[in-house]
């Protein structure tokens, strides 16, 4: 008898729950409130999502052991910040009812998010944009319900519920979103197939790490000096993230381009995270990075020489990915770029920046003496890292459709920014919004080298077509 009471009981605070959540006005005597009934709500959500996540990743799900651990974490940090809400705000008889009424929302809650995953699922790459959207819009139902719930309990709106939330947001949902985020108990597993993360787990990552100054000195000290009177161009290829080898293509095409067209060649390095490289090139990390600079910068004529710079990764507002897991590794900053150019003494600066976000790159080093683009706005995401392709539209258009035409940076920046116009709009993409500056006297400068490479292709050119004697 007991046992029907309490699931007649489990059953009620589940209609409730969900009518709450849809916004609805329930009363007190909705909701059956017991320290049974929170116990067995949390129960129910746990096997709720058991079941549910077990079905989204069929027909080969894998079981993920450190999420019940991440679960439990969750309930416990909800739990603390319910503690606090009752005892700081709506007296200690409200810490009961707030587990009861989250609880009783959740199962709602949770089959819209997984169904709102499976649409994930089903959209094409260039409609994630809606999901994005749609999430956001999840979020903020969410959180709507969770203080409709409080004003329920607060026994209507009143400051003391704002305060609740910012409560509940600080004490649970910022920790989860730290410690507990990968709470998903089952993943689709491709069975038998290799598993394409052995080898970064079986990387030796302190013989990587502690070779990285002998192999980065062995590049650097083969690099020739400048030439005086010759206004000599230098090259620096960045590809800052390991697990997909399409930066790794970028830069070597990049690396191949500025020896070929630019003149670069012995003159130019790469600093690249990928697998096959790692024992033949330096890593793409940022002490890497500062000291080559630092290397290049001693041996230039600053008023003469000019370094190219290519960084190409994924990216996040005001940052370049740094990553080559299991290795822990900084992000680049834009501050961090500045202050290795600064302090290597490197005046003449043509900088390329192929990632997300990459517009966020623009403030910090612009200047007279300084060319940068970026693939989008400080705002917007670009598009193309895909190992299915050779670069991304942004290499493709600037370093393949452009720089292998012309010798003119200015034009091949301006040139590509339509390009990839011209194409989102054809793929009906949400808009990169590419970005360009050129300093004043960089123009001249740009200009100058333009000329000297029109003129040394001409006259090969001629040589070439010269006769025999």
């Amino acid at each position: 008898m007991q046992i029907q009471s309490q699931l007649a009981a489990l059953r009620r605070n589940i209609n409730a729950g969900t009518r709450l959540s849809l916004l609805r006005r329930t009363a007190v005597q909705d909701f059956s409130v017991s320290l049974d009934q929170l116990v067995l709500l949390i129960i129910l959500n746990f096997l709720l999502a058991f079941v549910i996540e077990f079905a989204c990743s069929l027909p080969g799900p894998a079981f993920n052991p450190h999420a019940v651990a991440a679960n439990a974490l969750d309930v416990l940090l909800f739990l603390f910040a319910a503690y606090l809400v009752s005892r700081l705000l709506m007296g200690k008889a409200a810490f009961l009812r707030l587990g009861i009424y989250v609880y009783s929302m959740s199962p709602f809650i949770f089959l819209c998010y997984a169904l709102l995953g499976q649409l994930g699922e089903l959209l094409p790459p260039h409609r994630l944009q809606l999901y994005g959207l749609l999430y956001l819009c999840y979020l903020g139902w969410v959180l709507s319900a969770i203080g409709w719930a409080f004003t329920r309990v607060a026994g209507g709106f009143s400051r003391r519920v704002p305060a609740a939330m910012l409560l509940i947001v600080l004490a649970w949902m910022v920790p989860v979103y730290y410690f507990a985020e990968d709470s998903t108990l089952w993943y689709a597993s491709t069975g038998d197939a290799v598993d394409e993360y052995a080898a970064f787990r079986n990387l030796d990552v302190e013989r990587l790490y502690y070779r990285q100054p002998e192999m980065l000195d062995a590049r650097l000290q083969a690099l020739q000096t400048q030439r005086s009177g010759t206004e000599d161009l230098y090259f620096v290829g960045f590809a800052g993230y390991a697990l997909q080898n399409i930066f790794r293509n970028e830069i070597q095409f990049a690396r191949a381009l500025f020896d070929e067209r630019f003149g670069t060649q012995g003159r130019s390095l790469m600093l690249i995270n990928n697998l096959e490289t790692r024992d033949e090139l330096p890593l793409a990390t940022s002490l890497n990075l500062e000291r080559a600079l630092s290397h290049i910068g001693a041996l230039i004529d600053p008023d003469e020489d000019m370094l190219v710079l290519f960084l190409t990764s994924h990216g996040d507002r005001a940052e370049l990915s740094v990553n080559f897991w299991p290795m822990g590794l900084n992000d680049m900053t834009p501050g961090m770029l500045k202050q290795y150019l600064d302090d290597a003494g490197i005046k003449w600066r043509v900088i390329m920046v192929s990632a997300c976000y990459s517009g966020s790159f623009m403030e910090a080093l612009q200047d007279d003496n300084t060319a940068i683009m970026t693939a989008s706005s400080a705002d917007r995401t670009s598009f193309g890292c895909d190992d299915r392709r050779e670069l991304t539209y942004f290499g493709e258009a600037l370093l393949k459709n452009q720089l292998q035409e012309q010798y003119s940076i200015a034009a091949a920046f301006s040139n590509t920014a339509r390009e990839i116009e011209r194409r989102e709009k054809v793929e009906q993409l949400d808009p990169s919004y590419p970005q360009i500056f050129i300093g004043e006297a960089m123009q001249e400068k740009l200009q100058r080298l333009e000329t000297n490479l029109s003129r040394a292709a001409a006259a090969d050119a001629s040589a070439m077509l010269r006769p025999l004697h």
